[in-house]
């Protein structure tokens, strides 16, 4: 019994400790795939929230819009700017999303915000999933 307990520190004890380098490599590869991965996944989830932001926007243009015409007998206003400051703080001169930016265009008759390109065409820019921004 005593022999073989000789033996096995005789071969544990002249391994050195500490990593080899190919283990060191191959750690730092799979953290650097791992880093690739989070970069792409936080780029398309910045593109989103800049979508979602510009829907926002919108959304709270036509809630301002409508709620002018609530306090007006159902007139809408003339132009955006007289939302400005009751139903509305700043009203944007323009829009930005992820792909592109453009401005506005408000139809007073309707009541109506349209967004339009940087090329002044309804509905040419995309956003990051492939949507018109035309269509929000």
């Amino acid at each position: 019994m005593r022999i073989a307990a000789v033996k096995i520190d005789k071969i544990t004890s002249g391994r050195k400790n500490g990593f080899t380098l190919i283990e060191m490599l191959v750690v730092l590869s799979v953290i650097g795939v791992l880093i690739t991965a989070a970069g792409y996944h936080n780029t398309r989830v910045l593109k989103k929230t800049r979508d979602v932001a510009l829907m926002q926007e919108l959304s709270l243009l036509r809630t301002a819009v409508h709620q002018y015409a609530l306090h007006h007998n159902g007139r809408f206003p003339q132009s955006i700017v007289e939302l400005s400051p009751d139903f509305i703080k700043k009203v944007p001169d323009s829009w930005q999303g992820s792909n592109a930016a453009g401005t506005w265009f408000y139809n007073p008759a309707e009541g109506l915000l349209t967004l339009y390109g940087p090329d002044a065409a309804e509905g040419a820019a995309v956003d990051a999933g492939g949507r018109k921004y035309a269509d929000y």
